[in-house]
């Protein structure tokens, strides 16, 4: 019975941590948005726009909507946008519990991007798996 316990504590601090990094990016996700001031008038059509459907989408925890959106708005160049859609693909399976697709040019261009150097060509963006 004992054993039970300790089991079920550990599962408890688990959870904990993954509640508290999570917590953490979103904290992160907040002051890039506080700091770039991006999409606050745009259009969802535009790059400032897809951010901000971005935003609503990772705020509402529809990651794989949020995924797509941050990604359009990375391949148009959006140096927010290209970190976040950046750390989603990194960090996917810790922070989501899923992966998100992105081949090893397309992560190279996001972060030229967040760089602020030259806008990338415009790509397929690729699902949630």
């Amino acid at each position: 019975m004992q054993h039970g316990t300790m089991t079920m504590s550990t599962t408890a601090r688990w959870i904990d941590a993954a509640a508290q990094v999570l917590a953490g990016a979103t904290a992160v996700v907040a002051v890039c948005i506080a700091l770039t001031g991006a999409g606050m008038h745009a259009r969802g059509d535009l790059p400032q726009g897809r951010f901000r459907t971005a935003m609503q989408a990772y705020e509402a925890q529809q990651w794989p909507q949020a995924y797509a959106q941050l990604s359009a708005a990375a391949d148009a160049g959006d140096p927010a946008a290209a970190r976040l859609a950046a750390m989603m693909a990194r960090q996917g399976p810790l922070l989501f519990g899923q992966r998100f697709d992105v081949d090893p040019d397309r992560l190279q261009r996001w972060d030229a991007a967040m760089r602020g150097e030259a806008a990338s060509a415009p790509v397929q963006v690729a699902g949630a798996r």
